[in-house]
């Protein structure tokens, strides 16, 4: 037999021998690894935090804590700013763990996460939308959480950032003097937007501003005398009675 031959023979012998000898190492009760994760996420070691959570989703797959491990991999993200991420593995606690007693926290951290992600006014509102959807689901589903006062207010300022947007498209619009395309965006707005009584307002005086521009006299006599009647106290009280007298006068 060849030389080469015997040595293969051999090394393989050997590593059957060595391979025999160690023990795989056993993994350490579930409760044990939550507290050594939990540990590293209380002083604030997110990145580590997560990557422990990480792999005690692999290793205790069918743990009864599986929901608890989920959740903290996400608050792990959460805390690193990877909200994109954090909301899709909150969204797993409820999606696979629908009986957990984290749903509504982690219905409650995906609007968060949105919120975060929400960009000011001018940019693509996508996220924001998404914050909505999120903060209503959890008033529909939990109206009784502890974080159902925040989401509500949460949920005011997402309406109120969408309508300024579409009053700030309307204003725009009316400073190209482009009025009808202006209109049409305030329409919509007192539409869509009918809650967030500042935008309502506005929208209201500036209608009344296009029209007048327009030459539509009747239509601009009545907007701005709706407008009187509902916001006496305006600061754009003055202006608005003075166009309203110019108009009538004409």
């Amino acid at each position: 037999m060849r030389l080469s031959s015997l040595l293969t023979i051999f090394l393989g012998a050997w590593l059957l021998v060595a391979c025999a000898g160690k023990e795989p190492k056993p993994i350490e009760p579930v409760e044990q690894a939550m507290r050594k994760a939990m540990k590293q996420y209380h002083k604030e070691r997110y990145f580590d935090a997560a990557e422990r959570f990480n792999k005690m989703g692999l290793d205790y797959s069918g743990s009864a804590l599986m929901d608890s491990i989920t959740y903290m991999q996400a608050e792990s993200q959460y805390q690193l700013k990877e909200f994109v991420l954090a909301a899709e593995l909150f969204d797993e606690v409820i999606s696979r763990y629908p009986r957990s007693t984290l749903v509504d926290q982690a219905r409650y951290r995906i609007a968060e996460s949105y919120w975060e992600l929400s960009p000011v006014y001018g940019l693509d509102q996508s996220y924001t939308y998404r914050a909505i959807n999120e903060y209503q689901a959890l008033l529909d589903d939990f109206p009784d959480s502890e974080w159902a006062q925040i989401a509500e207010e949460r949920l005011d300022a997402c309406r109120y950032k969408l309508a300024w947007k579409e009053f700030k498209s309307a204003e725009l619009y009316y400073r190209m003097t482009q009025y009808e395309a202006a209109l049409n965006y305030l329409d919509d707005a007192v539409e869509t937007w009918y809650d967030q009584p500042e935008i309502m307002e506005r929208a209201l005086f500036l209608k009344g501003l296009c029209q007048a521009r327009m030459h539509r006299d009747v239509d601009a006599r009545a907007t701005l005398r709706e407008y009187l009647e509902k916001y006496p106290d305006s600061e754009r009280n003055s202006e608005a009675r003075e166009l309203l007298d110019r108009l009538q006068n004409g």
